[in-house]
């Protein structure tokens, strides 16, 4: 026992920070007041994240059972999905800006960790007021998710909260700069997330209702597998539709993501054509999710009306700055070899959202640490019709959730009515 503690303690004491560089890398602060003079918006958008978070925690905290088990399983999936993309060579391909807390070397920010639950948190308590069948509520909340997704993805970008690899084939097809694949993947990972998260409790549990608490040594192990393995079951949908077609026969992303979506939508709208009793029992649901919903949609609305992406000035860890023709493998699950730039060459990048003509000189070569400045939109008018069009859809999916479908799951069975004699 005695060998085993100090084992233990030898282990600790290696993984612990030994200088101010090591602790730097597994956290780092930045003044809230560099990132207003630089980069406005990312600050706001911290602020908003919080804020939805917040919400979406209270709400877990409020009604209690499962919801707060969920809440909890969405960081941790989180968690996974961030850490896994900075250190796999073939999907590290895009570098968030530096906001007032970073962690694993300045790239995991704060704000990007309690964002999962602000997503998927708040899609599947939407969804589970339609009350769907098993088979189909997991593709309901991979298509909830991608309309909570799409005004932050398209405005993240022209913003700079977050810059792409170059010429990553995975990520190379765009729309207004966001990669098509991102769609895809907000939709498959949280499909997969929904069908791990209560599928899991159908197996390791004992019958009760759907969002009733099994206790802690049922629930935990839920948590744990749902955080790990969600991601790579998400994955493993890219398999059938997206691999094939755009890797072997050359088909346009945003094909593949629509086809996957279009699927999505059918499943969703067959099980509803047959609903439960209870999911047309319409119920007021102002409360916490609601207001998220509200108040991120509300943001997208402002920002796009307002923001300058001009105007922006993105310090930090963005594609190294290298030779230009440095090519690097890429490997598909079908063994086919594709290839990306292992730099970004200043005299060749494809990327109109972001310039340096706000820096006196270019970053020097192999350096990933370097300043980026933002550029004009080239129709604002458009961007505002796109941003607020995808919002209002948003908003109008929400709404007939939380307001005219069932109510909201319960945690606990309704006591038996007692009988007297």
């Amino acid at each position: 026992m005695a060998a085993y503690v100090k084992q233990l303690q030898e282990t600790i004491t290696k993984l612990l920070p030994k200088n101010e560089k090591e602790l730097e890398w597994w956290v780092k602060f930045r003044k809230p007041e560099d990132i207003l003079k630089k980069h406005s918006t990312y600050l706001y958008l911290e602020l908003v994240i919080y804020i939805l978070a917040f919400l979406t925690f209270f709400h877990a905290m409020k009604n209690g059972g499962r919801f707060r088990w969920l809440w909890f399983a969405t960081v941790a999936h989180g968690l996974t999905v961030e850490a896994l993309s900075y250190f796999v060579p073939d999907i590290d391909n895009f570098w968030h800006a530096q906001s007032m807390v970073m962690f694993l070397g300045q790239r995991l920010p704060l704000h990007i960790v309690v964002l999962y639950p602000v997503f998927i948190y708040t899609a599947c308590v939407a969804v589970s007021h339609m009350n769907l069948r098993w088979w189909a509520e997991p593709f309901a909340v991979g298509l909830s998710v991608v309309l909570i997704d799409v005004p932050f993805d398209i405005m993240g970008v022209k913003l700079l909260w977050w810059t792409w690899h170059d010429d990553d084939p995975n990520i190379f097809d765009r729309h207004y700069w966001v990669p098509w694949t991102s769609y895809y993947f907000h939709a498959t990972f949280a499909s997969s997330f929904t069908f791990l998260f209560f599928g899991l409790r159908k197996l390791m549990c004992r019958p009760g209702l759907k969002y009733q608490s099994c206790g802690f040594f049922c629930e935990l192990p839920i948590l744990i597998l749902t955080g790990l393995f969600a991601m790579p079951l998400g994955i493993l949908q890219f398999v059938p539709v997206y691999h094939p077609l755009h890797d072997t026969l050359g088909i346009h992303s945003e094909v593949c993501v629509l086809l996957l979506l279009a699927v999505y939508a059918l499943i969703v709208w067959s099980a509803d054509r047959t609903p439960y009793e209870s999911a047309r029992l319409s119920s007021s649901n102002f409360g916490a999710i609601f207001l998220a919903v509200f108040l991120h949609y509300s943001f997208y609305v402002y920002l796009v009306f307002t923001a300058k992406p001009q105007a922006v000035r993105s310090v930090g860890r963005h594609q190294q700055i290298g030779k230009c023709n440095v090519p690097v493998k890429v490997l598909t699950p079908f063994g086919q070899v594709l290839k990306k730039s292992k730099n970004l060459c200043l005299e060749n990048f494809n990327e109109d959202y972001f310039d340096f003509k706000c820096v006196k000189k270019v970053p020097a070569a192999n350096t990933d640490w370097y300043t980026i400045c933002g550029t004009p939109y080239e129709n604002q008018a458009e961007y505002i019709l796109v941003v607020c069009a995808f919002c209002a859809i948003g908003f109008f999916w929400f709404l007939h959730l939380l307001f005219f479908s069932g109510p909201q799951p319960r945690t606990e069975r309704l006591p038996r009515k007692q009988h007297r004699d």
